[in-house]
């Protein structure tokens, strides 16, 4: 059972504190603002219902398109109402402002990991950052087995 004690109470201030100053950053700002744009782009918003209506009527019939080729233009109607609504520059923008986050994120994260040990291995998510390994699968390949 978890105690609760000054050191807990400290921990969950310091949380408070740096989730504030995450709120108050300059790339959350920025999202939020992003975000207001494109939830208030009327336009942007049908064509993103028009593409979940489509994605989901391809995703039902997908299995069928090597006897139906109707299902082929579908999915092509599909990418072709992806990029479109990917090249506006409302979606451009959130795009960017919702990366321009989750890189202060994952340097939060990596922050707070580096200072509890050099060990631990963030996987941040990120296109470009670094990956580790996976694990091999079989005998002798699990991190117990290894260790």
């Amino acid at each position: 059972m978890l105690e609760i004690n000054e050191d807990l109470l400290a921990i969950d201030d310091a949380i408070d504190s740096l989730v504030e100053a995450i709120l108050a950053s300059p790339q959350a700002q920025a999202y939020q603002v992003s975000k207001a744009d494109l939830v208030a782009d009327s336009e942007l918003q049908i064509q993103l219902a028009t593409f979940r209506e489509l994605r989901a009527s391809y995703e039902e019939q997908k299995e069928f398109a090597k006897y139906r080729p109707e299902i082929a233009q579908l999915r092509r109607r599909v990418l072709r109402l992806k990029r479109q609504i990917d090249l506006t520059q409302t979606m451009q923008d959130f795009r960017a402002a919702e990366v321009a986050l989750q890189r202060l994120l994952a340097e939060v994260t990596q922050q707070l990991a580096q200072t509890i040990s050099t060990d631990i291995f963030v996987d941040t998510g990120l296109p470009l950052a670094p990956h580790h390994q996976q694990h091999g699968h079989g005998r002798g390949q699990n991190i117990r087995e290894k260790g």
